[in-house]
């Protein structure tokens, strides 16, 4: 098996420079979204907090410390995909024997993707994101039948990297608490490796707190997620075909009316021509139209320091307004955001996949003072035209989420726990838990959208293909079983 898995780790290898190289040729610089140039600004400054989190601006910071040539940051972070892929590669054949079709299919999911591939062409943590939680999930596997507490440690270290890169990692120690209690440590071990990591992280979030206050003015751990509770809320509350007059508060009076009026004036707008129309996207948290900007009309948000200070200073009075509309009209918070959002986690928007650049030939000062350019221009040699082959994947999305479940069901109905290795079954379930939380969360939290469904894409292909197989394996048994 291990000299299977070394062919794999060429083949790999050689993908993955061949595409590089094509791909660099067309696409000579990065991409840039809203989200690029605030992990810019934080390398930069070296600033430890931020609207976002800065784990994946810390990775830029110690890139910079030796180039700050584009192109080297964008091989770093798709080579340390491919390495974070090849752990969770080599972890699938230590789980269960994989039939030779299995193994390529998902050999070409993780290695020959476009959509990683592009991805790791973006500034911004998304795919940093993935290659860790890959290393994460594959620990958990690991864990169960490797109960090693020097995998304990370094799958503590791996948690917290995650929580430094992505507000999404907030489920993860949920997950591994709950996974590490089942593994056969002693109850000792297990005590002490939750103690640890509710310190670690509750340490981080009292730093993380302490620096908000003197960078952004604001003590709170995320400003983000004040604007994320109140974008969620005013987007079901603009949704909802009557709005009786709400008397709010007194603090909530100054906010409430310039949201009133602001919606009021939609309702003379077609569907269609909506701003914050289908899908759902956060319009109501960065667009500078949106009522609830500090400062209407102010540009490039992400990058701008003062405005960022505004949005951080009413992140609590905004969380709170946010609370309070969701209170006001629980159902129709339902019924117009979480409904919508429900459905869009299984048929997510393809949102800046598939666009080069946000449409533009230019890029922001930052990005051109960081990566040392001539000019604000860039090009490709492309055109990015061949883009639009990204709107075909929220139907993929769809088809692995119902490709997984049923493969769960038939593998089910065909007694595959009974026929499955013992390593496998405890995968499954572990994947299985991860992506009932992973759904939950991402339905509460924000508008789903196609990048944050990569790994579950990912996942959801590797346990189909398994279940799949196991139950193929299983009825050909029973079939030859039947002709004796």
């Amino acid at each position: 098996m291990r000299m299977q898995f070394k062919r794999y780790i060429y083949l790999a290898m050689f993908t993955m420079l061949l595409q590089f190289i094509v791909f660099k040729y067309f696409y000579p610089f990065p991409n840039f979204m809203q989200d690029s140039y605030n992990y810019l600004r934080s390398a930069a400054e070296n600033v430890d907090a931020n609207m976002w989190p800065v784990g994946y601006a810390k990775l830029i910071s110690v890139v910079g410390c030796f180039t700050h040539n584009d192109t080297v940051l964008v091989l770093i972070q798709y080579c340390f995909y491919h390495i974070c892929a090849l752990y969770f590669f080599y972890t699938l054949h230590d789980l269960t024997s994989l039939h030779r079709w299995t193994r390529r299919i998902i050999f070409c999911v993780l290695f020959l993707n476009p959509a990683i591939l592009y991805l790791s062409n973006y500034v911004t943590s998304d795919v940093y994101f993935i290659g860790i939680s890959l290393v994460w999930i594959s620990q958990l596997f690991r864990l169960v039948y490797q109960p090693e507490k020097w995998l304990l440690a370094a799958h503590l270290l791996v948690l917290i990297l995650a929580y430094t890169v992505r507000y999404h990692a907030l489920i993860y120690p949920i997950i591994s608490i709950t996974v590490i209690v089942f593994c056969p440590f002693s109850i000792r071990v297990k005590i002490a490796s939750g103690m640890i990591m509710a310190g670690v992280i509750g340490a981080f979030m009292l730093y993380t707190t302490a620096v908000n206050q003197q960078v952004m003015g604001t003590r709170q751990f995320s400003a983000f997620s004040g604007w994320q509770m109140v974008s969620n809320a005013v987007y079901a509350y603009a949704h909802m075909p009557e709005r009786p007059p709400l008397q709010v508060p007194d603090q909530f009076a100054a906010v409430h009316a310039k949201v009133v009026p602001y919606l009021d004036s939609l309702q003379q707008v077609s569907s269609s021509q909506r701003p914050d129309g289908w899908p759902m996207m956060a319009f109501y948290l960065w667009d500078p139209g949106s009522p609830l900007q500090p400062s209407p009309g102010a540009v490039n948000i992400a990058d701008n320091a003062i405005h960022l200070r505004q949005m951080a200073a009413v992140a609590p009075l905004y969380n709170d307004y946010g609370k309070y509309l969701i209170s006001q009209y629980p159902f129709q918070y339902f019924r117009y955001y979480l409904l919508p959002n429900f459905f869009q986690y299984a048929y997510p928007p393809v949102e800046n996949l598939a666009v080069y650049n946000d449409g533009r030939d230019t890029v922001w000062p930052i990005a051109q003072a960081w990566f040392h350019y001539p000019s604000n221009k860039i090009y490709t040699r492309s055109g990015a035209r061949e883009l639009v082959f990204f709107n075909c994947y929220p139907a993929l999305m769809l088809a692995v989420i119902l490709f997984f479940i049923s493969g769960w069901i038939a593998y089910y109905r065909v007694g595959g726990p009974s026929f499955a290795d013992a390593r496998f079954r405890s995968a499954l379930r572990i994947g299985t838990f991860y992506w009932i939380i992973h759904y939950g969360f991402s339905v509460l939290a924000s508008p789903v959208v196609l990048r944050y469904q990569l790994l579950n894409v990912i996942l959801g292909v590797v346990f189909g293909m398994v279940l799949w197989q196991i139950t193929i394996q299983r009825a050909l048994l029973a079939r030859r079983s039947r002709q004796i």
